[in-house]
């Protein structure tokens, strides 16, 4: 079996928002929307309730305070490592200011989540000390358009 491409991951992350936002229930598993095509890939399985599965890609996170949806201008690009049905992983060059984050997801018309820090670890990346960011996913958002 080969990898999946950059696309097919938007596709199943975006499936996995759909099955998310139908049942109001994040820990949907994954598993299922992925398919055998991740029958060849090693799971690290560590503490975690559900397996983690690469997703090395550019997307975008915002810090959030928990009410207030950030303006578009406060987004940043993130180099993203991996993910699982309850949470995600990714990289920033400082350590983080801030525990809860908006991420926004795939391609245009992006899928915006609430994740929540769990664990900051640093460690070196393409040769440079960085912060590698283990957040739990909350809950999909949906943003208001103006009026």
């Amino acid at each position: 079996m080969t990898k999946p491409s950059q696309l097919e991951c938007f596709e199943l992350l975006e499936e996995f928002a759909n099955e998310a936002a139908q049942t109001l229930d994040v820990e949907a598993s994954l598993d299922e929307l992925l398919g055998e095509d991740f029958d060849d890939i090693e799971v690290m399985r560590e503490r975690r309730r559900s397996p983690r599965h690469p997703f090395q890609t550019t997307q975008m996170y915002a810090e959030y305070d928990g009410e207030n949806m950030p303006p578009t201008a406060r987004f940043r690009h993130a180099t993203f490592h991996d993910i699982s049905s309850t949470g995600i992983s990714f990289v920033l060059p400082n350590k983080p200011t801030h525990a809860r984050f908006i991420l926004a997801i795939g391609i245009a018309p992006f899928r915006f989540f609430e994740a929540e820090l769990v664990h900051v670890r640093e460690m070196e990346y393409e040769g440079r000390m960085t912060y590698q960011l283990g957040c739990r996913l909350v809950r999909r958002i949906t943003p208001h358009k103006p009026s």
